[in-house]
């Protein structure tokens, strides 16, 4: 099957703001990272703005419209974290490191010409504690505040300024955008590698079922469950992706079937409901989805309505795979029951409010181990309980 990944949007990306330069070569020495310096025959412009921007693609506007975000505001990004403009757990793992990026420029800004690196430090730590606030389940969003916190602390124990420190930050944000799209083809590799098994007993390629979106949205670039299907696509062993909607928000029906169609890769949208009748049917041979959080036991959160899709798998004996990167296990949490599981707004399942009726609305459910057949993460394939 012939792919289409550059049709794919970059879901994070930093970038120099300089809109207003005129020479094409400056600017892209600035989007280089050159700011202010010499970068080959091109020098920036003395005006290019001190503080970098963030670049995120907005996917509440998906899918009728492809539209970003740019901010140079570390507060925007934590709205844009707690109001599904950025979400996936990879993906909001970068964000929350960029984050503290830019409190970091903002700091460094604020306290100049010469900010104490110990004012710095305690006011970046509570900057990264409210970042690492926006959402509660995705275990990925406070391991990206801490790589961060980690990367600052170390640079000011050996004498870095606010201001370098800051450009330490944005290193680290860059690095953690070009690690999380090697992570995300390894996981891929290594899913596709479970699957071509399967295809080859049944003499065809493969029908998969995939809830809500762990696609390249997902993450910085690729996916991690898509990441296996874009894996186990260019190597001819898939027929066609099975995407629920996944209500309340609509995930797969906005995110996954817009990604899939982009990629060239055959999708049919489903209703949540549709899952057990297609199971039935004989017409599933795998389901592949994300994760927010892996428990050490190997429970994994993901998606409301996953556990669902888990039991049915378990009852027409379909194959049930979790793929995520291992930031996102969390040995702390000895099982499901210890990951918090985050309540959103009841307005996104009941928009206008009836007198009397109250409305339960989890992000969240925890499929159990015993019920996932394999965890696929950049290191390899994990049985849990084996």
């Amino acid at each position: 099957m012939n792919l289409y990944l550059e049709n794919l949007p970059r879901t994070i990306s930093v970038h120099w703001a300089v809109d207003n330069l005129a020479d094409a070569a400056s600017r892209d020495a600035a989007r280089a990272g050159c700011g202010g310096v010499s970068c080959g025959n091109a020098v920036v412009d003395a005006w290019v703005p001190a503080v970098p921007q963030v670049v995120m693609i907005d996917q509440r506007a998906l899918p009728s419209e492809l539209v970003e975000i740019r901010t140079s505001d570390w507060r925007q990004v934590v709205d844009a974290v707690k109001t599904l403009a950025v979400r996936g757990a990879p993906a909001i793992g970068v964000a929350g490191a960029a984050a503290v990026m830019l409190a970091a420029y903002e700091l460094a800004e604020r306290g100049a010409p010469a900010a104490s690196p110990a004012w710095f430090a305690v006011r970046l730590r509570k900057a990264a504690r409210v970042i690492a606030e926006a959402r509660p389940t995705a275990v990925n969003l406070s391991w990206g505040v801490n790589r961060a916190i980690q990367v600052a602390a170390g640079a000011l124990k050996v004498g870095k300024t606010p201001r370098q420190t800051a450009e330490a930050l944005r290193e680290l944000t860059g690095d953690l955008i070009v690690e999380d799209e090697a992570t995300n083809r390894a996981i891929g590799a290594h899913g596709a590698a479970l699957l071509a098994p399967i295809a080859a007993a049944k003499e065809r390629p493969l029908t998969i079922l995939t809830h809500c979106n762990a696609g390249s949205l997902a993450t910085a670039f690729y996916g991690t469950a898509l990441g296996v299907v874009y894996a186990a696509a260019e190597q001819g062993l898939v027929e066609r992706v099975y995407a629920d909607e996944t209500r309340p928000v609509g995930q797969g029906a906005r995110l996954t079937v817009w990604e899939l169609s982009r990629a060239g890769v055959p999708a049919t949208l489903i209703c949540d409901n549709m899952a057990a009748s297609l199971m039935a049917a004989g017409r599933i041979d795998a389901v592949v989805v994300g994760a927010d959080r892996i428990a050490a036991n190997g429970d994994a959160a993901n998606k409301i309505g996953t556990l669902g899709v888990a039991v049915l798998a378990h009852h027409f004996g379909v194959p049930f795979y979790v793929a995520a990167p291992e930031s996102t296990r969390d040995n702390a949490c000895a099982t499901g029951a210890d990951i918090p599981i985050e309540e959103r707004d009841a307005a996104e399942v009941l928009a206008h409010p009836i007198e009397g009726v109250e409305v339960f609305n989890p992000a969240f459910d925890v499929t159990p181990a015993a019920l996932i057949t394999a965890i696929i993460t950049e290191k390899g394939v994990w049985h849990p309980g084996s």
